[in-house]
């Protein structure tokens, strides 16, 4: 998968860009249809008192899209959220392709 780390305003810490690329990256196992994956790292500027990091993930491939965003004090949780979030929007987007693929049993029993 093809993953890159965007920041807004600042430079993204190398720390910060090589944790969020590995964790976006091993997404890609759940669903290999997936190509390209987009990190983008803001601050909120609307957030009362201490700095609230925001962290958008967009992951598209194949005709599939698939996005999640979080924000947290500490933009590390941030990413960790949005992992979250979008383990869990795959594992649906897999279930549903899967299904499609197999064919349904029929539901009439065949009498003798």
């Amino acid at each position: 998968m093809d993953v890159s780390v965007l920041g807004r305003k600042d430079t993204v810490p190398d720390e910060v860009r090589a944790l969020a690329y590995a964790k976006v990256a091993k997404l890609g196992r759940l669903n290999p249809v997936l190509e390209r994956a987009e990190v983008r790292l803001t601050e909120d500027p609307d957030a009362p008192g201490a700095k609230r990091r925001k962290c958008e993930v967009t992951i598209s491939g194949h005709g599939h899209t698939v996005r999640a965003r979080a924000a947290a004090p500490d933009v590390l949780v941030a990413v960790d959220k949005v992992v979250d979030k979008l383990e869990h929007q795959l594992e649906r987007l897999k279930g549903k392709r899967v299904a499609r693929s197999h064919p349904r049993r029929n539901r009439e029993v065949a009498r003798a």
